[in-house]
């Protein structure tokens, strides 16, 4: 039987499979059920940068939130901000306590500060890591690309400064030069980059001529940029990578394993088919690692990243020629 024991920031995971911050994980209940599925880490619900910074009272009195980040604002109508802070401490305290397998505290942030205590009141109440969801949508016209970066950048300088406890961050892939900025990343003191955060989507109501929210979950069709850039990335960075989104089968959990990944993290495929779905994946991560004799994970990690490829040029490929004429 091959062993799926890996290492994830440093941290012992008795296999790879991760649940993504979502609300799988915003109780107790919730991570207890994920470790008796048998996946190898959680990652608690995030909580927002706003909850942490926000006038708690003038905001829930006035009902109104035009300053916050749409996700932000949509979570706080739906949960209330009271004792926000307070309540996700209490989350990861309880959760360590009721767990063996590495806890991870999650902060959806806009700045690089205002929420620092934050990261050490997690790591003193037992957080074993802290996810950083960090992301400032590209649309104001007058603000340079290297000013969002930069707030990625010291989000993870500012937080290693504080906090000794192992620090992910988890991106997008907006950026003009993704592999310059996951560089600079891994130098600030990342221990992960997470690739890649599944933003929000809307769509138009044509009767109600308003938004509204659509493609809540991943398709197994969008594992492929996160396939494309780990494989990328791997062997470059001195941090590691998880991969997330579109991961709904043990297949593609092997797909990004051999693209580099260390971990992998799963969220839309448990809410499809229910958490006991882990063990499902893991069975066939398993099956294909002994049908191909493979031991551990650290035997396949790696074996398809573009610095093992012998054509490291056709991961770089965005393009195809046509190589002959179509026969009427």
């Amino acid at each position: 039987m091959a062993d799926l024991a890996t290492t994830y920031m440093g941290l012992k995971l008795r296999n790879p499979l991760v649940v993504g911050s979502s609300g799988l994980t915003n109780s107790v209940e919730g991570v207890i059920a994920c470790e008796e599925a048998g996946v190898g880490a959680v990652v608690l619900k995030s909580i927002f940068e706003e909850e942490i910074t926000a006038e708690v009272d003038g905001v829930v009195a006035s009902g109104q939130t035009p300053h916050m980040h749409p996700e932000a604002a949509d979570y706080v109508r739906t949960y209330g901000m009271e004792n926000a802070v307070g309540r996700y401490i209490a989350l990861v305290s309880d959760a360590k306590k009721a767990v063996s397998i590495p806890v991870v505290a999650s902060i959806h942030c806009v700045s690089a500060t205002g929420w620092l205590d934050f990261a050490k009141r997690v790591e003193i109440a037992g957080a074993d890591a802290l996810e950083l969801n960090v992301f400032v949508f590209p649309s104001d016209p007058e603000s340079d690309g290297r000013v969002n970066e930069q707030i990625c950048i010291d989000a993870v300088r500012s937080v290693k400064d504080l906090a000794s406890i192992p620090v992910a961050i988890k991106i997008g892939s907006f950026f003009s030069g993704l592999a310059h900025t996951a560089a600079r990343l891994s130098e600030a003191g990342a221990d992960a980059i997470v690739l890649f955060n599944r933003f929000m989507r809307f769509d138009f109501d044509l009767e109600k001529m308003e938004l509204i929210r659509t493609g809540h979950l991943s398709s197994p069709e969008e594992m492929y940029p996160t396939l494309r850039w780990v494989s990328i990335l791997a062997g470059q960075l001195e941090c590691d990578l998880a991969a997330t989104t579109g991961v709904h089968d043990g297949t593609a959990v092997v797909k990004q394993l051999l693209a580099g990944a260390a971990a992998v993290q799963v969220c839309s495929a448990f809410y499809r088919n229910g958490i006991d779905h882990a063990g499902v994946m893991l069975e066939e991560l398993g099956s294909w690692m002994d049908s191909h004799g493979y031991a551990s994970i650290a035997d396949l990690r790696g074996k398809m990243s573009q610095e093992t490829s012998a054509n490291p040029a056709s991961y770089e490929r965005v393009q195809f020629m046509k190589g002959s004429e179509q026969k009427e």
